[in-house]
């Protein structure tokens, strides 16, 4: 079946011309899988932002190519919005084929408003289910609004009839991070309040924030609970105060919605009861959400996990998306491994590493093929760490809110950010919490992916600072300041994560300050100084979110009025140092687990040295360097030195935490 590409790409025709420029202006060539498409055909793209950073590209990637008669072909696109052709230099636009390409040509009998606020990894569903679409007559609003939830997301508001169905809907949306449009949740939300079951629930809080759901479940698990165990109890004489409105007691019994909850507790998403559990076997599914699991059970669970895990890893050609919300339950996994006793670990090590190889070797050969092509994804719906800035501003834009703060966590796995979640919440924060996952840049390292995350910039265009970690500040109010802050507005912080900081970022915010910039040095730190592995990390992470200073942080930030996002430019793996090569310098003192050269030449000594070490290309570097990364488990370290350590393309490394937290 054909698809919404193959339209595109049927323009794009070789030795047709030397330069095409294309107005784009819904971002459809921003699409990774289109943009490979293109670029298989021999086209370099290049997107124009600004005429400084598009002259420097052309100069740096073209311009020299066609000087020594390199048959290059260029494609310029224009960032989303820009229809324009008058912004390019006279000297690409002279002679240049144009072209141009929007949503409105793509699906022309749906209403393009609605379109146009879909995501564009839906554009697939929809383009199949447009094609065999009865009527030839466009949609209106509303009409589109009903095909899209029935024929992209699989929803129906009619045959919702009763609580177990609404449930289950809810829970396969929140828990897959399946992002609806405003527009979309409206409608749905409008559709559902016709059934008089569902009218008692908040649903405009908890169909549109997963973190609402969950914490809306949680609330709900405690009475449940009660209830079942002591069948005898009277709700109306327990008096419980309840944050979200709606029916005290809810079907967790009910088949199509109990078989959520063993993942719903493992990930931490819904929060497990330290009250006795049930000892009647009937009630024995009830255990999941209980804290009293007894010690015959951690192997059992971590090999059940582990086992399902391994059916669920993304086909060879997964969209971004499905390697992001993957991530989730690897860390989860990783998490239960790393905090389980060492008998545990001992009985279930064969097991772990193989499924470990496994993902990562999937991941890697998925890398292979679709990072390259990443990096230009609107950061509205962001992919990799550089879009934050992008999608922080967004948000600003929108009016989602008025203040927003990016706290960076260096080197903070996924795993290890449950950890923080859970002893913040356990301090107190009385907040929403939504959990996402973003692509560090490869090869993972500070200055590189820091930078990134702090400029809104790709590697490539800060080549000059490429080895330096003191640019970050620098970075960031470069951004602000080119989308219209005022220097006062901008405010930045780089502390270790000690008790007396919170006072010093405090001291940073006055009433004009508008976004905040906080790097915590703290888990780096830790990491670098671990000699006990992935087991000793957990335990000082935890130590350290213990003594309270995150959940302090969040709470003065929460206090003040931001919306808060907190990230990391890398996470860690544990590996065995393979020896170190002669030749060239270590990137990062932290990045034993890559090495970047000035040229080819002394990279293929080192790949002489060491032959299972991995040549790393991506568009979005540099071209004067050739980056070399160490495979699963090994580091560029002395001989058989245990170490926990960064820069290399597992999923632990690349895959960051990207986590929203909001005033309730």
């Amino acid at each position: 079946m054909s698809s919404w590409r193959d339209s595109v790409i049927r323009s794009f025709i070789s030795n047709r011309a030397k330069i095409t420029v294309v107005a784009d202006p819904d971002g459809l060539l921003r699409d990774p899988q289109l943009a490979q498409r293109i670029s298989e055909q021999g086209f370099v793209l290049i997107q124009f932002i600004d005429p400084i950073t598009f002259r420097y590209d052309f100069e740096s990637r073209i311009r020299n190519k066609w000087d020594t008669g390199e048959p290059i072909e260029l494609v310029v696109f224009f960032a989303p919005g820009n229809e324009g052709f008058n912004e390019i230099p006279a000297d690409i636009l002279n002679g240049a084929l144009r072209l141009s390409f929007n949503l409105a040509e793509l699906f022309n009998l749906l209403s393009y408003e609605v379109v146009t606020q879909l995501e564009s990894i839906y554009f697939d569903r929809l383009f199949d289910a447009q094609s065999v679409l009865e009527t030839r007559i466009r949609l209106d609003e509303k009409q589109t609004l009903g095909f899209i939830l029935r024929h992209v997301f699989q929803t129906e508001p009619a045959v919702l009839k009763d609580v177990p169905d609404l449930l289950r809907v809810l829970c396969e949306r929140h828990y897959g991070k399946i992002s609806l449009p405003n527009v979309l949740d409206h409608y749905f939300i409008s559709e559902l309040r016709r059934n008089e079951k569902f009218k008692p629930f908040p649903l405009e809080q908890i169909v549109p924030s997963a973190a609402a759901f969950w914490e809306f479940l949680s609330e709900r698990w405690v009475r449940f609970v009660s209830q079942v165990t002591n069948p005898m109890l009277n709700l109306t004489e327990q008096p419980q105060t309840m944050i979200y409105a709606g029916p005290e007691l809810l079907p967790f019994e009910h088949d199509s919605f109990r078989i959520y909850l063993d993942d719903l507790f493992s990930a931490g998403l819904l929060r497990r009861l330290t009250t006795p559990a049930p000892t009647s076997p009937a009630l024995a599914w009830v255990r999941c959400g209980m804290a009293d699991v007894s010690p015959i059970q951690p192997t059992a669970a971590l090999l059940e996990a582990i086992a399902s895990a391994e059916k669920a890893v993304p086909p060879p050609a997964a969209l971004p998306k499905q390697w992001l919300d993957y991530a989730m339950r690897f860390a989860s996994i990783r998490r239960v491994w790393s905090e389980s006793p060492i008998e545990t670990r001992t009985k279930c090590r064969v097991i772990y590493t193989a499924y470990h190889a496994s993902v990562n070797a999937a991941f890697w050969t998925w890398l292979c093929q679709f990072y390259g092509g990443l990096y230009n994804y609107p950061p509205s719906s962001p992919l990799m760490v550089h879009h934050i800035p992008g999608y922080m501003n967004y948000q600003l834009k929108v009016n989602q809110t008025k203040r927003t703060a990016f706290i960076l966590v260096d080197g903070l796995a996924v795993d290890q950010w449950g950890i923080l979640r859970d002893a913040i919440r356990m301090q107190g924060v009385d907040a929403l919490i939504e959990e996402k996952t973003l692509l560090a840049w490869i090869p993972s390292i500070t200055p590189i992916s820091r930078q990134a995350a702090y400029s809104g910039k790709i590697p490539r265009h800060f080549g000059d600072s490429l080895h330096r970690t003191d640019r970050d500040e620098a970075g960031w109010r470069q951004f602000w300041g080119d989308h219209e802050l005022l220097p006062q507005q901008i405010a930045f912080a780089a502390v270790a994560g000690e008790a007396p900081d919170v006072a010093e970022i405090t001291s940073l915010i006055t009433d004009k300050t508008v976004v905040l910039g906080v790097t915590l040095f703290k888990v780096d730190k830790i990491m670098h100084g671990m000699q006990l592995g992935e087991a000793g990390m957990s335990s000082q992470v935890k130590v350290w979110a213990e003594q309270g200073f995150l959940a302090k942080l969040v709470r003065t930030l929460l206090t003040e009025g931001f919306e808060i996002i907190l990230s990391a430019d890398h996470g860690n793996t544990e590996a065995i140092g393979v020896g170190v090569p002669k030749e060239g310098k270590l990137s990062d003192k932290g990045g034993e687990r890559c090495r970047i050269y000035a040229n080819q030449a002394l990279s293929k000594s080192c790949m002489a040295s060491h032959p299972q070490s991995l040549n790393w290309l991506s568009p979005g570097l540099p071209d004067d360097i050739s980056v070399l990364l160490a495979p699963p488990t090994e580091a560029f370290s002395p001989q058989g030195l245990n170490l926990l350590c960064h820069g290399g393309a597992t999923i632990e490394e690349v895959c960051v935490p990207f986590v929203k937290i909001t005033q309730r």
